[in-house]
């Protein structure tokens, strides 16, 4: 079996690691980085790590009515300019914690006084020293060169750092849905057979679209990278909102539709993408628990069990990795190292 696929199973197991490690600890990373005069946060990654980032945008702001931002490392790295960080959080995301232009942003950040944050698989890496507090992922070597379970551990550390900013009985809530995270990410994993069927079903695609919106925004994007990475397929992610407004007139016989759409509040905008993409003649993939989406789609995806809505894209993610994986494998390719591609990049 490739390593992939093995590194796929193995989330459940890297997830539970990383909480047992994290949540003792929540007081520690609450007085290191959720200092009174944090009024917005900054996070910095590339490739998979950003799509995680995504997720952190929508959770910060829903938890705690926070300003997110992406940063910009290309303003340090290429322009010599250094942004201005009073009031901020940074928060840096990076598996290997090896790309300058990603520690570039995390330096200045602590030059200038700001609490700086490691999310990283490399406690000794140039990214963790650039820190002002770390959270090791702990997941262990991973072999393959697609993200798996240091994509979705970097979920659960972005949701941890919510959770250090809550006290009391909303924290002992928030906890409570976490500690039950790996039970339903077991189940989800147990059951890899509607991707599998899906895959094959999408024998044919030429393109492939993922639409996700709000906490699932970036599940989408890091699904399209996983398939065009893997698979070779061209993928791209959009928000049924901004699918309709033009790219959608690009959708044709040809082309296969991955709607994330687990059960929170984004769901209704992914049932009503069903029926305009079937019309232009696109392959529609479900995945997600709602019966009735799932009767419309071609190919349906359904998610055993689910977590606390909040934690919908560490779950919703895993079929979707499987299901490019197996898209990989019938085409013949390789899925451990996808030609082109390698585990660190350095980008500056």
């Amino acid at each position: 079996m490739s390593r992939l696929f093995e590194e796929i199973a193995e989330q459940p197991e890297a997830v539970t690691r990383l909480l047992d490690a994290e949540i003792p600890a929540l007081d520690r990373h609450a007085d290191a980085i959720w200092r009174d005069d944090v009024r917005f946060v900054v996070l910095v990654a590339r490739g998979s790590s950003d799509n995680a980032a995504r997720y952190a945008q929508y959770l910060l702001g829903i938890h705690h009515r926070l300003p997110v931002a992406l940063a910009t490392p290309s303003l340090g790295s290429i322009y010599g300019v250094e942004p201005d960080f009073t009031d901020a959080l940074v928060v840096a995301v990076s598996q290997s914690g090896q790309s300058p232009d990603v520690v570039g942003v995390l330096d200045a950040a602590r030059r200038q006084g700001r609490p700086a944050l490691a999310i990283t698989n490399d406690p000794g890496s140039p990214l963790a020293a650039a820190a002002t507090d770390v959270v090791e992922l702990g997941t262990g070597p991973e072999a393959s060169v697609a993200a798996t379970k240091t994509y979705t551990s970097s979920l659960v550390a972005l949701a941890l750092l919510s959770v250090a900013r809550t006290e009391g009985e909303q924290r002992a809530e928030l906890v409570d849905d976490l500690r039950r995270l790996p039970e339903v990410m077991q189940a989800v994993v147990d059951t890899a057979d509607a991707a599998d069927a899906a895959a094959l079903g999408l024998r044919d695609c030429r393109h492939l679209l993922a639409a996700g919106r709000g906490l699932n925004y970036g599940t989408a994007f890091e699904a399209a990278l996983k398939v065009r990475e893997l698979s070779g397929v061209v993928a791209e992610a959009y928000s049924p909102p901004d699918l309709l407004h033009g790219p959608i007139a690009a959708v044709d016989e040809g082309a296969g539709a991955l709607l994330i759409a687990p059960t929170e509040p984004s769901l209704p905008g992914l049932r009503d993408l069903v029926a305009p993409l079937r019309d232009r003649g696109a392959t529609v993939v479900a995945l997600g628990a709602d019966r009735d989406l799932l009767a419309a789609a071609d190919l349906p995806i359904w998610l055993p069990a689910e977590p606390a809505a909040w934690l919908t894209p560490v779950t919703s993610i895993v079929p979707a990795q499987r299901l490019a994986a197996a898209m990989a494998a019938g085409r013949g390719r390789d899925l451990d190292a996808p030609e082109g591609l390698q585990k660190v990049t350095r980008t500056r």
